[in-house]
């Protein structure tokens, strides 16, 4: 039964990348990938972050090249040899999801194996894993640490199975020694060395794949070293506690992974460098090294502070219970409860903590304790933890039985529905579509000769890619055999979720006479659209009261969009009525105000009316 459930929660997760899901959870989904390779291989007018500059860059493009650029570049192939219509907000948006739900099939079948060689459940642990909202939601967006996630369940998979087999041969080494000891003649002892030989080498095993996936999954974020510190121990001092493993295969060990990570190491290198400083000064040995850029920004105070600083305990209170529900409260409680019995039980009685329970019980602890150090703390840095977490409990969140169990199975499955409605469609959920209005309009609708500027108003700021404006640097060839440089028709500007009223106001007026100003001299004509939360729609009204000549029209609006900085507010259902004589509460019809409050979650587009002359 837990197949077939599994297979659902497949389909479901493959259906939710299609659609596609209208959800913004956070502005790295787009610049750190989709929003760089676009403008690259499309040659659109695009927004590059501070990230990405050429003197310093922190991010490296290596697997986004791999994972978006490729589809990018057969998109664009297509665009040349078939002349279709290929930049669409759709396919620009869906493409690169799809790749993202591809790859992380890659960690269900990891999370498989894993399981079939530990002697766990694997359908059970896989459903757990699919009915998550990180992995129906996140593993679909086109983040770095959803790519962390995958190169962690890759190396949890690799060291688990090296750590299961020098277990087994080990543990044959010692049986064969036994025997060889107790052999009665030498006919014994030549058939038990005969066996001795036969058993594989183990010493190395998986070390090309451990190198190269390190690499990887450090060039992609450097954290990944934090995540990766305990599998890496684990994989090194596997045997040691059989006695037939001692410093000098611990160090061999960890020698033996650097070939394959240097070597990957200067392909990424050069892969960054060809990148952002293209073959000239790549020949001239100006190298990109991202994670050492990364690792400097990061020691800087002052700029993790632009970002936002937290209290050590955010991740472990707060966005671990939000990404991961009852797993994440059960993969504490195994924390704690582990070093209470490592602490006060007695050391003949002490645990082994160096088995495979003890491998994902620190892969989740010490990373997650070492993130908890940083002051600048997200929720998506968390995503790797899905995976010891879904290997620890959930088999056990299925398996028990009870009342308690079923209420926990039940907060479950509500959290992630939840999640899933709530990351995947309402947070931000209209910029999507807005974008998606912007571009029908500008391609199809917008008269010829128009100039059009776009202000967004306490919204994150929206990729510009899915609008499809040619760069202005690009040159286009005329049928009558000209060339010329393409001018630039299509303005905007992000005001930020700290903009005032105020401020609005004098950008407006200010575009205002900029507007009537060009028509005096060119007679071009010019569009004025201000994007915003429905939630502010009773200040925006009010906003152009002191200006008679200005007025709004509604332009658009989409559903569902909620943004967490201008909720609406739902406290208002009941309100107290008070009177001279005596307090009492009074509350108003449930469904029209629900509909009035459903209302209010959207993202509306308001085009700015006013004469030209």
């Amino acid at each position: 039964m837990h197949c077939w459930s599994y297979f659902l929660l497949c389909f479901v997760r493959i259906a939710l990348t299609l659609l596609p899901q209208t959800g913004y959870i956070h502005p790295d989904e787009y610049f750190q990938s989709t929003e760089i390779l676009a403008g690259r291989v499309f040659k659109l007018e695009t927004y590059t972050p501070w990230e990405f500059n050429t003197t310093l860059p922190i991010r490296s493009m290596f697997l986004p090249l791999l994972t978006i650029g490729g589809p990018y570049s057969l998109m664009q192939l297509a665009k040349d040899w078939w002349s279709l219509d290929v930049l669409q907000p759709y396919l620009l948006v869906t493409i690169p999801r799809i790749v993202m739900t591809a790859l992380s099939f890659l960690s269900d079948m990891f999370i498989y194996k894993i399981c079939v060689n530990n002697n766990t459940r694997p359908w059970s642990t896989l459903k757990i894993w699919a009915s998550s909202h990180v992995t129906l939601v996140f593993l679909s967006r086109t983040f770095s640490n959803s790519l962390e996630l995958v190169l962690f369940s890759a190396l949890l998979y690799f060291v688990s199975a090296s750590m299961k087999l020098t277990d087994r041969y080990i543990r044959r080494e010692i049986e064969l020694e036994d025997q060889y000891k107790k052999a009665a003649n030498a006919v014994e002892r030549v058939n038990i060395v005969k066996m001795q030989r036969k058993i594989p080498l183990h010493k190395y095993n998986h070390s090309f794949w451990i190198g190269a996936l390190f690499a990887l999954g450090v060039f992609n974020r450097p954290t990944f070293m934090l995540y990766a510190l305990v599998p890496m121990f684990f994989w090194m001092q596997r045997g040691m506690f059989l006695r037939k493993v001692g410093l000098n295969d611990f160090h061999d060990r960890m020698s033996s992974l650097l070939p394959t990570f240097i070597v990957m190491a200067i392909v990424i290198v050069a892969s960054d460098t060809l990148f952002y400083r293209g073959w000239t000064l790549m020949t001239v040995g100006e190298v990109v090294m991202t994670p050492l850029n990364f690792i400097a920004y990061n020691m800087d105070q002052s700029n993790l502070a632009r970002h936002g600083l937290h209290p050590w305990y955010l991740h472990s209170a707060v966005n671990i219970p939000m990404l991961f529900n009852v797993l994440g409260l059960g993969g504490l409680y195994l924390v704690s409860r582990a070093l209470v019995v490592v602490v006060i039980s007695p050391w003949t009685s002490k645990p082994n903590l160096f088995d495979f329970n003890g491998l994902l019980i620190f892969s989740f602890a010490v990373p997650l304790a070492t993130l908890s150090l940083t002051p600048h703390q997200e929720p998506r840095f968390l995503l790797p933890l899905l995976v010891p977490l879904v290997l620890l409990l959930g088999p056990f969140l299925l398996r028990r039985q009870g009342l308690s169990a079923k209420a926990l199975r039940s907060f479950w499955y509500a959290g992630n529905v939840v999640c899933v409605l709530f990351f995947g469609f309402f947070h931000q959920g209209g910029i999507y579509e807005t974008q998606h209005w912007l571009h029908r309009h500008i391609h199809h609708e917008r008269a010829r000769g128009t100039h059009t500027h776009l202000l967004y108003f306490h919204t994150y700021m929206p990729p510009m890619s899915l609008l499809a404006l040619p760069h202005r640097a690009s040159i286009v060839n005329h049928i009558n055999g000209t060339r010329y440089q393409r001018g630039r028709t299509v303005f905007f500007e992000d005001l930020g979720s700290s903009s005032q009223m105020d401020e609005l106001r004098q950008r407006c007026v200010r575009l205002v006479a900029d507007a009537q100003s060009k028509y005096q001299n060119t007679k071009l004509m010019t569009e004025i659209f201000v994007v915003f939360p429905a939630t502010l729609s009773f200040q925006m009204d009010r906003l152009l009261m002191p200006l008679p000549t200005l007025r709004w029209k509604h332009a658009h609006k989409s559903y569902p969009h909620l943004s967490m900085e201008d909720p609406p507010d739902f406290g208002d259902l009941c309100a107290k009525n008070s009177t001279s004589a005596l307090t009492d509460i009074q509350c108003n019809s449930f469904l029209p105000w629900l509909t009035k409050k459903c209302n209010l979650m959207a993202l509306v587009v308001y085009q700015l009316q006013f004469p030209h002359r």
